[in-house]
């Protein structure tokens, strides 16, 4: 080791009365103190504090924001006796490998994060990337958010696993209310409360899989200024703008100082032996580390591949640290509790399992991740190869403890087990705003045959809430066909009744559900609902007029008042609804995005459209207001000017989708303005690529009937007619349907189009007739 590396048990990173306290305690109790008042400012990672917290088996950091927990080293029923006492067993009982070697690499790492918002830490498996990534958060200057490992999982998998671990850590580090949150409000969320508080943030992202594209990547980061993020990987993300730091193998004298942590040479032909086996391996810190500790001499000739090294020594170790490797093949490469290890496992005696996990740790076959344990992958996949999987315990285990990465893993290796597994899992992802994944979980719980009535509406559920409407159904259905109490018949109705208006299935929805009298509670936002996207928005104000204050009562009743023709009264309960988010804490929550923008919509039909400087300049450019206000006047320009305003309509497209996202009426306003402008430049092809992607969810959101939707069905067949895609039945029904629900302005429009699209297909390039219909006052 570096000459420091080795003179300290603790690194104490605080200041104050406390900390001196603190530090003159542990002196007299025998321990060997490296001390560090500069642990607030991101530059000060000096070499010595890098070599004294390499070789230091605890690191006490009194943080200066962060949980409350932060700001204290003990408890009022924990002495400070008690608590040198507690850090003195920790020191002994810490048996992890030597630090070697890597010295040099934390200060790179640190070095790169300086002028860099994100690094690559890449290496080969077992070089000790996943290490050095924890010794370098032991270190940073501010909190950490730990996520991952995802290696386990498919290019697809990533982006929602990395959601459910970045969300996890949000909560349990910053303390941060994340439910009901997609990815991308998480992301932020945190912006905004680590933009709001003092010091900096370090994301780390360990073992990203290959495969990902820099727009899934860049996903990971959190967009503000005192957010560092680190990943590392065993491939180049590329093309990425991220700095990499290479992790290689172990130069010649470091290999002699690693091999010499684990045991003493007999002479100097040992000696000479290690650096022939040293050269041999590449430095290749697992292989080194694991043939040091295989009983007997080491002659050079060993096996130089790590798999090969890491079987020797599993042979050598007794049943239950292999039992555990073998529990770790079914489970996902993420920390896991000791305790549900042990669990999983026939809970063997304390003190059996005790040794076993410091026998693993010993041999750097398992880390300490805190309180958790975390099992090296390479090991895991030996002894599985070697001795077989177990699963043991381990659904029960899993389920007990309310591991969502695991169960997902395990899973798949316990076909009893599975739909029990699945299903926490699944009520995550739908939980943070990803139905998509969320319908994927369902659909396997389906494919067992075991799923209940419960299973079968919530798998509707998610599945409405992706516009499958025609499988909610047929779900929903069967989800009443198998319940077996009142309230799981009520349940599988609603969303039953919910799918089918989502079809325009209107009189078997209201025979299925909506007739009932008095309709339960929780379904009175719901059936207003069904009444607004019917086209019958007065009736559902009329349905709510009575109802408590409620934030989806009201909002729905918000929607309703505007969609009615009554937008003073819409207005004033939005902004209740905005007001009480507001006073909650709540800006990130969706249904204060959505009553936002309700609200925006009523104040711009209350006023001039033309006052989008104005509501810029008062409120911001990314303010709800000046987003639709500047929607609105650059649809005006569309017909004198469509190259700008389509250049406008996609830069506030990104704004929005930045700020509220992509589920809102007003991004499919624009998509739709966006449309109109390729019409107008006649890129009819591009037209008909926007709109497939609109009118759907417009149907979702609006209703089938509502003037917005209306017109884009209108123009989608439209646009179908005038590309010659597809065949010209279906632009002509989609122009007969949506003219049977226009009304005032739009039935001109309608009349007009269902004419056009039955010119024959020669005649299309008489465009003049398009043009006027969709711009007559050009």
């Amino acid at each position: 080791m570096n000459a420091t590396a080795d003179r300290f048990d603790v690194v104490l990173r605080a200041t104050g009365e406390t900390a001196d306290r603190l530090e003159k305690a542990l002196r007299s109790g025998g321990l060997r103190v490296f001390r560090d008042v500069r642990f607030d400012e991101f530059d000060t990672l000096t070499a010595e504090l890098v070599d004294a917290a390499a070789g230091a088996r605890v690191l006490l950091a009194h943080r200066q924001h962060g949980p409350a927990e932060n700001y204290r080293f003990f408890t009022d029923a924990e002495t400070l006796q008690d608590f040198v006492e507690r850090i003195r067993r920790k020191v002994a009982a810490d048996r992890r490998p030597a630090f070697v070697g890597r010295h040099p690499m934390l200060r790179a790492v640190h070095q790169a994060l300086g002028s860099r918002p994100v690094v690559v830490l890449r290496g080969l498996p077992g070089t000790g990337k996943t290490t050095l990534a924890e010794q370098y958060a032991r270190l940073f200057p501010g909190q950490v958010l730990r996520t991952g490992p995802f290696g386990h999982l498919d290019p697809d998998d990533f982006l929602p696993g990395f959601h459910l671990a970045l969300a996890r850590a949000a909560a349990d580090r910053l303390d941060a209310d994340v439910a009901g949150l997609d990815l991308d409000r998480l992301r932020g969320l945190l912006a905004d409360r680590i933009g709001a508080a003092p010091g900096r943030v370090l994301v780390l992202v360990d073992d990203v899989p290959a495969g990902l594209p820099p727009a899934v990547l860049d996903r990971l980061l959190v967009p503000a200024e005192r957010v560092r993020t680190l990943v590392t990987s065993r491939f180049t993300p590329s093309p990425w703008a991220a700095e990499t730091v290479d992790l290689p193998g172990l130069t010649p004298d470091e290999s002699l100082r690693l091999v010499t942590a684990v045991r003493p040479l007999a002479d100097d032909a040992e000696r000479e032996a290690v650096l022939r086996f040293a050269a041999r391996c590449d430095g290749h810190p697992m292989t080194l580390h694991t043939t040091a500790a295989v009983p007997g001499p080491i002659t050079g000739a060993e096996p130089d591949s790590a798999p090969e090294a890491v079987r020797n020594l599993l042979r050598e170790l007794g049943p239950l640290p292999r039992d555990l490797l073998r529990l770790g093949a079914v489970l996902a490469p993420a920390p896991l509790p000791p305790e549900v290890a042990r669990a999983a496992l026939g809970s063997p005696g304390a003190a059996e399992f005790d040794t076993a996990v410091e026998e693993l740790v010993t041999h750097g076959f398992a880390t300490r991740d805190g309180d958790d344990l975390r099992l090296q992958a390479l090991a895991v996949e030996v002894a599985q190869g070697e001795f077989g999987e177990l699963l043991g315990q381990a659904p029960e285990a899993v389920l007990d403890g309310g591991l969502l990465q695991h169960a997902r893993v395990l899973a798949d290796h316990a076909p009893a087990h599975r739909v029990r597994l699945l299903r926490p899992v699944a009520v995550a992802f739908e939980d943070h705003g990803d139905p998509a994944t969320a319908g994927e979980i369902h659909a396997a719980i389906l494919s067992t045959g075991e799923a209940t009535s419960a299973d079968l509406t919530a798998a509707a559920r998610v599945e409405i809430a992706c516009g499958l409407h025609a499988e909610a159904v047929e779900h929903a259905r069967a989800a009443l066909a198998l319940a077996v109490d009142e309230p799981g018949r009520l349940a599988a109705g609603l969303i039953a009744a919910q799918a089918l208006d989502g079809q325009g299935d209107y009189a078997e929805a209201d025979r299925l559900f909506w007739q009932a009298e008095p309709l339960p509670a929780a379904a009175q936002a719901a059936a207003a609902r069904a009444r607004r996207l019917r086209g019958r928005p007065r009736d559902a104000v009329t349905l709510l007029e009575s109802a408590e204050p409620d934030d989806d009562l009201d909002l729905e009743r918000a929607r309703s008042l505007l969609q009615a023709g009554d937008p003073r009264r819409a207005r004033d309960v939005a902004a209740e609804v905005v007001a009480r988010h507001q006073a909650a804490g709540r800006e990130r929550h969706p249904r204060f995005a959505e009553a936002q923008l309700v609200h925006a919509d009523a104040v711009l039909a209350l006023g001039p459209a033309d006052r989008k400087t104005d509501y810029a300049r008062q409120y911001g450019p990314e303010h709800p207001l000046a987003l639709a206000a500047s929607v609105l006047a650059d649809r005006a320009r569309l017909a004198r000017h469509p190259d700008a305003a389509l250049k406008s309509l996609a830069a506030t497209e990104q704004v929005v989708l930045r700020v509220f996202g992509d589920n809102n009426p007003l991004h499919l306003r624009i998509r739709h303005g966006m449309g109109l402008a390729h019409a107008r430049l006649r890129e009819f092809d591009r037209q008909a690529d926007l709109l497939e992607g609109v009118v759907g969810p417009q149907i979702r959101l609006l209703g089938r009937s509502h003037p917005e939707t209306v017109e884009s069905r209108l123009d989608l067949g439209l646009a179908l007619a005038l590309s010659g895609r597809g065949p010209r039945e279906r632009a002509t029904t989609l122009v007969d349907d949506a003219a049977r629900e226009a009304v005032g302005s739009l039935a001109a429009k309608a009349r007009a189009a269902r004419q056009l699209v039955r010119i024959p297909q020669p005649f299309m390039t008489a465009l003049f007739t398009f043009e006027r219909l969709v711009w007559p006052g050009d």
